[in-house]
């Protein structure tokens, strides 16, 4: 669930470093898109394909395919509005926690103006130059909190206007890209923010994929990006939501530890990351590389040694546990649920000492 402000999102963005890999073929499909739900015995064969490709050892440079997905361990990304400019926003992070990056996230919306829809902007080429770029593209204008309908754009509405122009700058831009189209889309199937039902949402993903695809852009990693949310219809609406393999080369989501800021339970981040995680693999999905496009916790004044323990456990859990996420982007920002890298004594540094695991150095920085 997202809990930014998009007023602030739009004026900066985060970064993946560049990593390594294999990158699988697309796999078989979720449930609800080809009839197949996938049992126990083949999910666990799909996890062990995927596994047999990637390394629980990195520190070197991996290596990456065509479709960004590193052989060993998993991109260590930031998404933070925490500095003067988008460079030093991520630069000054870097700084502090002693490396770079491997991706950087962006939000872009629907206006193809200048600033939050004209992308790749002056900023990400810098920033790409050593990183990874990816760019999650909302289907709203920002300033004027002005939604677009998925099946106008699934009909071709905004074809010449807006999809044509970003598919070409985009293409243009050369470098490999990580794209994501309506993030979190389960959560704009809810009253007051509906954009559309699953299935039109799946008809306006196929048809921008179409789009660019007719544009000669072979640069773009498509990433499937929902909430996670594992409550009520949610995950239904998800299955529901999945565009088709052939339209989806990542699967994300975003698991928060909000706590009290929700009125909820503390959750550590295997207890987060989990159940999404087991319900993609166990729905056909197994076989693509997961990646998770925001993550975050709160600080706990009233226990700091678990708050600490939230990012040390981060590496030991992805090697031992999730072969098939390759990819997590710290959300740096506030006010709000404040949900920032550094939100309380100690929490820089376990977040550093995280990032310098070998398994999070995927580039050999």
């Amino acid at each position: 669930m997202r809990i930014r402000a998009r007023g602030r999102a739009i004026a900066l963005s985060a970064v993946a470093l560049v990593g390594a890999g294999t990158v699988l073929s697309a796999c078989g499909s979720a449930a609800g898109n080809d009839g197949s739900k996938g049992g126990k015995s083949a999910t666990n064969a799909r996890a062990a394909t995927l596994a047999e490709g990637r390394s629980a050892a990195a520190g070197g440079d991996c290596g990456a395919d065509a479709k960004l997905m590193p052989k060993c361990g998993a991109y260590w990304g930031i998404y933070s509005v925490q500095g003067k400019s988008l460079t030093s926003a991520v630069t000054d992070i870097e700084g502090k926690v002693g490396r770079r990056f491997d991706i950087v996230l962006r939000f872009h919306d629907w206006s193809n103006a200048a600033g939050p829809g004209r992308f790749p902007d002056a900023s990400e080429r810098v920033l790409g130059g050593s990183r990874l770029l990816f760019f999650a593209w909302e289907s709203k204008v920002y300033q004027k909190q002005q939604s677009y309908k998925w099946r106008d754009i699934a009909a071709g509405a905004y074809d010449k206007s807006v999809v044509e122009p970003v598919a070409e700058r985009v293409r243009a831009y050369g470098k490999k890209v990580f794209m994501s189209f309506d993030p979190e889309m389960d959560r704009h199937q809810n009253k007051g923010e509906m954009k559309g039902s699953p299935a039109e949402y799946v008809a306006a993903a196929r048809h921008v994929h179409d789009v660019f695809q007719r544009a000669g852009v072979k640069n773009v990693v498509w990433v499937w990006v929902t909430t996670g949310t594992m409550s009520g219809v949610n995950p239904q609406r998800m299955l529901d939501s999945y565009p088709g393999d052939a339209y989806v080369d990542w699967v994300g989501w975003d698991p928060y530890n909000f706590y009290k800021c929700h009125n909820g339970p503390w959750h550590s981040f295997d207890e987060k990351v989990g159940p999404t995680y087991r319900f993609f693999q166990q729905h056909g999905l197994a076989k693509k590389p997961f990646i998770l496009p925001e993550y975050g916790t709160q600080y706990d004044p009233a226990d700091p040694k678990r708050s600490i323990q939230w990012y040390r456990e981060i590496p030991g859990v992805l090697r031992g546990k999730y072969p098939n996420i390759a990819g997590l982007i710290r959300f740096d920002a506030g006010p709000g649920c404040n949900l920032k890298v550094d939100n309380g004594p100690g929490m820089l540094g376990s977040y550093a000492a995280a990032g310098r695991d070998t398994y999070l150095n995927t580039s050999g920085h």
